[in-house]
């Protein structure tokens, strides 16, 4: 049984590729080459696809406040133009109050 295990061990042994042939280190370095490549290539493509993410976003935010300000201004106007016609109202009022009383006296 020792013997047995023994020889499978020197056959595994034997059947494992020559590391120290040329042709296996280059094909091993391609390989790896090309793997880290593949790598390099994605983690470009995520950054690139981020770095769109973040302009879209800033873009998006700039409009929304444009939009916001746009609204903010016209709902000024409004009531500037509403405390405008309180005065003119209240003028014409004051005005016919005066005219009133010159009247009565």
């Amino acid at each position: 049984l020792k013997q047995y295990c023994i020889i499978s061990l020197q056959e595994v042994l034997n059947l494992l590729p020559d590391v120290t042939s040329p042709q296996f280190v280059e094909a091993h370095n391609v390989q790896t080459n090309d793997q880290l490549m593949c790598v390099y290539m994605g983690s470009l493509v995520r950054t690139v696809i981020a770095l769109h993410n973040l302009i879209d976003n800033k873009l998006s935010l700039q409009k929304s406040e444009k939009e916001k300000e746009k609204s903010e201004g016209k709902k000024e106007e409004k009531k500037e133009e509403k405390r405008e016609s309180k005065e003119t109202k209240e003028s014409k009022d004051d005005g016919e109050r005066s005219k009133e009383k010159s009247t009565k006296k």
